[in-house]
């Protein structure tokens, strides 16, 4: 009896490892997240978040974008992926990895046109071809914003 309990025990242990083993993109952000895909860049976001073709001026050459919308359909958050380099000068970048790959992490703030404050992060590594990736998260200055922010970061994943 005592050997069935061990063996179910090691059983549950060895799929955890496996399931565990087995998650990417998303793996940082809750149950239910979407995940979008841009070149070999995977992240997810919320479900309120809504998917774009990058065809603005401000998306224009991403290969992935989405935004969130505030009050009468005003963007009020975007995510972009692009091939390249951060964007931001001047602020101090912070290191972290991910997939076991360096990365660097901008944090800063910034102004909306309507006089509002926006947090901006820009996550900067290379894919598993040497290229540099790019992934851009912008939202609204507010309560829960930051814990969003970390999770959606947590998220990406790339190959």
């Amino acid at each position: 009896m005592r050997e069935k309990g061990i063996i179910r025990y090691v059983a549950g242990v060895v799929g955890a490892a496996a399931v565990l083993s087995a998650c990417s993109a998303g793996e940082g952000a809750p149950e239910g997240w979407k995940v979008m895909h841009g070149g070999s860049v995977a992240v997810a976001h919320p479900k309120a978040w809504e998917e774009t073709r990058p065809a603005g001026k401000s998306t224009a050459g991403a290969q992935a974008s989405a935004v969130l919308r505030g009050a009468g359909g005003r963007p009020v958050g975007e995510i972009t992926v692009w091939p390249g380099g951060a964007t931001r000068r001047g602020v101090r970048a912070h290191a972290m990895t991910i997939d076991g790959r360096p990365a660097q992490q901008l944090r800063y703030v910034e102004r909306a046109a309507d006089g509002s404050s926006n947090r901006a992060v820009e996550i900067t590594t290379t894919d598993s071809h040497g290229r540099p990736v790019l992934v851009r998260v912008t939202g609204p200055d507010v309560d829960g914003w930051p814990d969003e922010l970390r999770q959606i970061v947590n998220s990406i994943d790339v190959s």
